[in-house]
């Protein structure tokens, strides 16, 4: 029987992916306790405990369990094992803030939950395939009594503004300051067009800052686009505040009390416990995408289907590739600009049955297509076509 190490480096996802493998009759799963970010001088400690069950195909999740400068990918590799490893978010992060080396690609496949950084990372050697988010009913589903509604409207999500502050270090504001007016302009396209990519299009007019830049360009890059982004996500869901006041509720951390009522906003929602109840008690659930979520989908797309809750998300190019968006059997609904979800929000906050038909649409097609359980099975499908194990 195959065995397959799971790294266990207690990140985002890590419950839904290992009960998955776990839940395989056709594989032996091991969990290996690992930290995040191991000190490349311990890959070797940490091989020779996993030494014993090698050759195998380890799992990780964004690189997590992996040290930087790609010691234990490396031998790994030189064991006969396989790699497999899913970025459910930004992949260049760590290789532009952290200077992560690239790991030992060979027999290594990689995923992204965003399908634009497939091209980015097979630029660089990366086996990489698009490997969508999916739904954990253990955790999302509709068991017991409907809850009564609580609110009209909802927002999950994290304020992202620690992230910045750890980004914006003293040269990177330095950049932002000097290019002031480009920043303005790029937020300014990005308010009427979120579906644009500010990477590419920075890119493509490198010759607009390129030489003035005085840090890496890469991450002047990285910087600008997530600026762009957090700028444009936070003044969103402020004006949804204002417009609905005690109608809205933001379930995320406490620092979006600097930018709104602070009655409005609650930290008590806890993904795996009682998310799901606040997901069935709000009328309407907001999604509102981050920057780098430029085609695909976030967790939340997933978790309210399989919650049976009414979602209102932001139109991408894959929404009506995976799910019915248009007509009377929509499994959800989209909007292209603030104003557009506000008359959305407003129409479907007295259209009670339209609405929550279609909070229940789609959710069949969650449990049967998009679980956990079916993205490890495209997981192991992959790896067995391309290994031959």
């Amino acid at each position: 029987m195959l065995n397959v190490i799971f790294f266990n480096a207690k990140t985002f996802l890590n419950k839904e992916v290992q009960s998955a493998l776990r839940r395989r009759s056709d594989i032996h799963t091991l969990s290996a306790e690992v930290p995040v970010y191991p000190p490349s001088d311990a890959a070797q400690s940490v091989f020779d405990q996993l030494a014993p069950f090698l050759p195998a195909v380890v799992v990780s999740l964004n690189d997590a369990g992996y040290d930087s400068a790609g010691v234990l990918s490396s031998l790994l590799a030189q064991s006969g094992s396989f790699q497999i490893n899913w970025y459910y978010d930004d992949p260049l992060y760590e290789h532009i803030y952290y200077k992560r080396a690239l790991p030992d690609l060979r027999r290594r496949i990689d995923f992204v939950s965003e399908q634009s950084f497939g091209p980015l990372l097979r630029d660089k050697g990366f086996n990489a395939h698009f490997l969508p988010l999916a739904a954990a009913p253990e955790y999302f589903n509709m068991n017991g009594p409907a809850p009564a509604y609580k609110y009209d409207i909802s927002f999950v999500g994290s304020s992202s503004l620690q992230f910045m502050d750890g980004i914006t270090t003293e040269p990177v504001q330095n950049e932002l300051d000097k290019f002031k007016p480009l920043l303005a302009r790029l937020r300014d396209s990005y308010n009427r067009n979120p579906r644009q990519s500010i990477r590419d299009w920075l890119y493509k007019h490198d010759s607009e800052w390129r030489s003035r830049v005085a840090i890496d360009p890469d991450a002047f890059v990285f910087v600008m686009q997530w600026m762009v982004g957090y700028l444009y996500r936070k003044n969103f869901v402020v004006d949804i505040a204002r417009t609905y006041k005690q109608r809205f509720i933001c379930l995320g951390d406490i620092y979006w009390s600097r930018f709104m009522d602070p009655a409005l906003v609650s930290t008590d929602a806890l993904y795996y416990t009682n998310l799901c109840s606040y997901y069935r008690s709000c009328k309407i659930n907001l999604n509102i995408n981050r920057i780098q979520t430029l085609t695909s989908f976030t967790q939340r797309i997933f978790d309210c289907k399989a919650s049976g809750a009414f979602l209102l998300t932001d139109k991408r190019a894959l929404n009506s590739e995976y799910f019915i968006t248009e007509g009377e059997n929509r499994e959800f609904v989209e909007y292209t600009s603030l104003s557009h979800c506000k008359e959305l929000i407003d129409y479907y906050l007295i259209h009670d049955d339209e609405r929550e038909r279609i909070a229940l649409a789609g959710r069949e097609n969650v449990l049967k297509n998009h679980t956990y359980d079916n993205r490890i099975e495209e997981i192991l499908a992959l790896a067995k076509k391309t290994w031959g194990i």
